[in-house]
């Protein structure tokens, strides 16, 4: 692996060279001696490109810790993946499907959103009770066994726990209990004994046997809303709940905080740049990235079909870990913020003279206020290269996340600010 990383270096260093026209900064000279002024009062990396090319950097090939931009990784690699209509399944089975039964068995996929209201447990309730069963003679056994019981990586700190708690394929409430499968084997159990379904004993783990049948099934919303929750309000436990799914079904099971990290790395390398990985919330100190790189990969996304739904999942000014910052710019952008003083900003942002900027800042540090003067200088002095057929794709889309929200808020809840 240390091998492939040297290599993948290089390569993306000359990538995102020949992407970006092989310029280290297209802006006039002015304009240039302007952005350097501002980078170059705190320590940062700046890289900017808009329709293919770079029009700007500032020490853009420093490879620094991304934070919680470690999130647009996962996102895209997930998109990728899965497609953002996918839903996650949470599914009950049993070895009889009517009547009274001995056990049921309830499997989790890897819903980071299930919770333990009528939006979630109690809908499953529901199906069940429709699907004709009256009575349980044994238990609610929960299956977790999609993914791994692991709770660390590389380059966590003793803290960092208490920023994620226990990521499992079968989840209820953001799992804030000592063990979320049994928590949900809980909560079903009201839930059937609410509605006139008997069940004789509590709750257990267990695997479900092959000779089981389907009783009900729920599913989340659909992907592109839960990344836009854990975008805008920058959850961990979304992002390592989904980074093991993602690890499961790249990788296969059990889904791992590891495996997670090895496919957001997987995905940049196949498009040639080199993103060091040990998680997917961006929590471990030990992440690396290059603000070149990560403008690489956002270029990328932009000519995907699932661009569009990627930005869109990033807050604009007055949103999330947005709420008090950059008012009046037009952008989306992902924070990220850690103890050591390690903070960045990515994403895009409108410019004034026309077109769609690519840009990334990693700073140390430097404080936000910095990121901020950087980006409004972005939107105000720099300008697009002339738009082409191909290089303008998805250029125009309007900055608005308003789609995504009115569905969010209708099936998660509104967002939660966060402190980042």
């Amino acid at each position: 692996m240390i091998g492939i990383r040297r290599v993948l270096s290089w390569a993306a260093v000359l990538a995102a060279a020949s992407l970006f026209g092989g310029s280290a900064s297209a802006a006039p000279k002015a304009v240039s001696s302007e952005m350097d002024a501002v980078a170059g009062s705190g320590d940062v990396s700046v890289a900017v490109a808009a329709r293919g090319e770079t029009i700007y950097e500032h020490d853009a090939e420093d490879r620094r810790a991304p934070a919680s931009v470690q999130k647009l990784f996962l996102s895209m690699a997930l998109f990728d993946e899965l497609g953002p209509d996918h839903r996650i399944a949470t599914r009950v089975l049993s070895t009889r499907n009517r009547g009274g039964v001995g056990n049921l068995w309830a499997v989790g996929g890897g819903d980071p959103s299930m919770v333990s209201g009528s939006s979630g447990v109690g809908r499953l309730a529901n199906r069940i009770a429709r699907a004709g069963i009256e009575r349980v003679r044994g238990s609610v056994i929960v299956d977790s066994s999609l993914f791994a019981s692991d709770w660390q990586a590389p380059g966590w700190q003793p803290w960092s726990r208490d920023f994620v708690n226990r990521p499992t394929a079968l989840a209820v409430d953001g799992n804030d209990s000592p063990d979320p499968a049994i928590a949900f084997g809980s909560s079903l159990t009201d839930a059937l004994e609410a509605r006139g379904i008997a069940v004789r004993d509590g709750p257990r783990s267990g695997r479900v046997p092959p000779r089981a049948q389907g009783i009900a099934v729920v599913r989340s919303a659909p992907l592109r809303v839960l990344v836009t929750h854990m975008n805008t309000t920058s959850t961990n436990f979304y992002a390592e709940m989904l980074g093991k799914l993602l690890g499961a079904r790249t990788y296969g099971p059990p889904g791992t905080i590891s495996k997670g990290a090895r496919s957001a790395e997987a995905f940049a390398a196949r498009h040639r740049v080199e993103v060091v990985a040990h998680d997917s919330s961006g929590l471990s100190y030990a992440n690396r990235v290059s603000a070149r790189g990560v403008v690489a990969l956002l270029e990328h996304a932009r000519m995907q079909t699932w661009g569009r739904a990627f930005r869109l999942s990033l807050p604009t000014a007055g949103l999330g870990t947005l709420a008090s910052r950059l008012a009046g710019v037009p952008l989306h952008a992902k924070t990220g913020t850690l103890w050591n003083g390690s903070s960045a900003l990515a994403g895009w942002v409108r410019l004034r003279r026309g077109g769609l900027a690519a840009f990334a800042v990693l700073a140390r540090g430097s404080g936000k206020s910095i990121e901020d003067a950087i980006v409004k200088r972005i939107a105000a002095d720099l300008k697009a290269p002339r738009c082409h057929a191909r290089n303008c794709q998805n250029d125009r889309s309007r900055m608005d996340t308003r789609c995504h929200f009115e569905i969010w808020w209708k099936e998660i809840g509104p967002p939660a600010r966060t402190p980042e």
